[in-house]
């Protein structure tokens, strides 16, 4: 279970665990877990067959950090194991995680379904080594922030093409815009506006990745009335303008989905 934006707290017979952004949960079979959000939590899972997992992780390195934890799970004991990646990592990976969980059987080839998971597996070993960092921004790692910004970012998340006003915002929690910008400094680590274009930026790139609509377009549905401004917002949360991410990701894919040659 990998954890793109939010937090949640999963329960099992043997414990509690938080889930924030970057959090990857391996959940052993036969275990039953409940999952309760934190205002706002968004995953993608996947599911193994046990027997088919089993059979594929003897090919992986044994040093690979979510592999351990497949091997945890595969020994039939009940514990939960939690691998927690960096936000920004999360972040780059979710585009894929997303185009993944969209996908349907019959539309894309099964090759093209495990090249992808693969590439996840292969991005969770790069990614696993980078410096633990805020959740959203710059929270401490392992809590969760208060209720009212939990709400306040579930609020964001829901209208991203509001013009939000800080005492607005501040307002739908029963705060003073003063109070709620002060914890997200402390607690999130950016400002209500910041963040803000932080969301508007990722659900960007989840659109550029997993559809086929205009720079322009994506822009607007995400909040921009300025296409130059989302470009520039874009570019400095990825690194890359959004028509060459668009470009990168599709080809990717359509490469994916192209007949092979055979080799012989």
């Amino acid at each position: 279970m990998f954890t793109i934006s939010g937090w949640a707290r999963v329960h099992s017979p043997v414990g509690e665990v938080l889930l924030e952004p970057g959090s990857i949960l391996t959940i052993p079979a036969g275990v039953e877990c409940r999952g309760f959000p934190d205002g706002h939590a968004r995953t993608v899972t996947f599911y193994f067959h046990p027997e088919y997992l089993a059979d594929q992780v003897r090919w992986l390195s044994a040093t690979h950090p979510l592999v351990q934890h497949l091997h945890r799970a595969l020994e039939d004991l009940p514990q939960l194991h939690q691998l927690q990646l960096a936000a920004s990592a999360m972040r780059d990976l979710a585009p894929t995680l997303v185009l993944i969980a969209r996908q349907r059987w019959g539309k894309i080839g099964s090759f093209a379904m495990l090249s992808m998971t693969t590439d996840i597996f292969e991005a969770v070993g790069r990614l696993a080594g980078i410096a633990s960092e805020t959740a959203e921004g710059s929270m401490v790692a392992g809590q969760a922030p208060r209720r009212e910004v939990v709400l306040a970012i579930a609020l964001l998340r829901a209208d991203l093409g509001r013009d939000w006003r800080i005492n607005e915002l501040a307002s739908e929690v029963a705060l003073s815009g003063s109070q709620l910008a002060r914890l997200f400094r402390a607690q999130i680590g950016v400002s209500p506006a910041a963040l803000l274009r932080q969301l508007r930026a990722d659900q960007m790139a989840e659109l550029l990745a997993t559809t086929k609509l205009g720079v322009a377009e994506i822009a607007t549905a995400v909040g921009w009335s300025d296409p130059a401004v989302a470009s520039r917002a874009f570019k400095q949360r990825y690194g890359a303008a959004p028509r060459a991410y668009a470009s990168f990701t599709r080809n990717k894919m359509h490469e994916r989905n192209s007949p092979q040659e055979p080799i012989l």
